[in-house]
């Protein structure tokens, strides 16, 4: 690839997704590769204004306060940078100074109901309250971040899902129109066999992987080994969550067009009790709970990033 100026540069390979797919774990597995970048444009230096101001708020506020402050300098740097290097979060869209750096990328993606699920129990950038249950959480309004390239406030989270969805088609579209390699890479088959398909999907960018190690602690502090993950997802242990209620509204929200273009098709709800187990009801509530005082401030790990 060639920058203005004739110089060559080692590959870059973005890797996109929405929050809890596993967006981390394969940059983990990225790093092993030698000579790769992650990003299209290097980080500038930290304005002396912004880092001021950075310090002023790390030393004056706390908890939710303070992680609103910190997200909203963030998000005016992406908005400054964002144009040719999106956030790994953002809507997928292929950017001309992405096409001009012949980025590679790696999409992760996730069931829709599945994805709710782990939204609702790691809601990271939620703003507010969480809601009591799992049906209710599908129809809660979430605040988008400035970042994301979405509108400011959508009717659900599900409208994530599905607005990401289409524009990871599109991305897919753009970017083997424009002759630059895509992976799409299911978070279902990434967490059985991270390894195997991080090393298919590097391959599938033109790279030549080394042998990766697994990394059999979770990315994310506190959370299942990966072990716990595999037989939970196995045994799809996750869908005692739903009821029959929770599944009509993923089925009413989300674009099934896009999400069979990806891979995924609906339930049917009367495969589903009208209430779920009281156990799994008693465990859903005290994690929504949680959540709701973290979104209050008294902790920071539902805001972590």
């Amino acid at each position: 690839m060639f920058w203005p100026g004739g110089a060559v540069d080692k590959p870059i390979v973005k890797i996109l997704g929405e929050r809890n797919t596993g967006t981390r774990a394969m940059a983990a597995l990225l790093r092993q590769i030698p000579d790769v970048g992650q990003r299209v444009r290097p980080r500038r230096a930290v304005d002396p204004v912004d880092g001021a101001i950075e310090a002023a708020i790390e030393e004056q506020m706390r908890g939710h306060w303070k992680r609103l402050y910190l997200h909203a300098l963030r998000d005016e740097h992406s908005a400054q940078t964002g144009r040719d290097d999106p956030w790994k979060h953002a809507l997928p869209r292929l950017t001309p100074g992405m096409i001009a750096a012949g980025v590679r990328t790696v999409i992760m993606l996730r069931d829709p109901y599945s994805w709710l699920l782990a939204l609702a129990r790691r809601p990271y950038h939620m703003k507010g309250p969480n809601a009591d249950t799992l049906e209710a959480f599908a129809a809660r309004p979430w605040m988008s971040e400035r970042r994301e390239r979405l509108p400011a406030v959508l009717s659900s989270p599900l409208d994530i899902w599905t607005r990401k969805a289409r524009a990871t088609l599109t991305y897919a579209r753009a970017a083997e129109a424009a002759g630059l390699p895509c992976a799409l890479v299911r978070f279902e088959d990434f967490v059985q066999s991270p390894v195997t398909v991080a090393e298919d999907a590097f391959r599938r960018l033109g790279l030549d992987p080394p042998p990766l190690k697994p990394r059999h602690q979770n990315t994310k502090a506190g959370e299942a080994s990966l072990a716990e993950l595999q037989r939970y997802y196995r045994e799809q242990h996750w869908l005692r969550r739903f009821s029959r209620e929770t599944v009509a509204r993923v089925n009413a929200r989300v674009d099934w067009d896009a999400a069979r273009g990806l891979g995924y098709a609906p339930l049917e709800p009367q495969d589903f009790p009208e209430r779920i187990a009281p156990g799994e009801a008693a465990a859903m509530a005290a994690e929504m709970a949680s959540l709701t005082a973290l979104s209050h401030g008294k902790t920071g790990a539902a805001a972590a990033t």
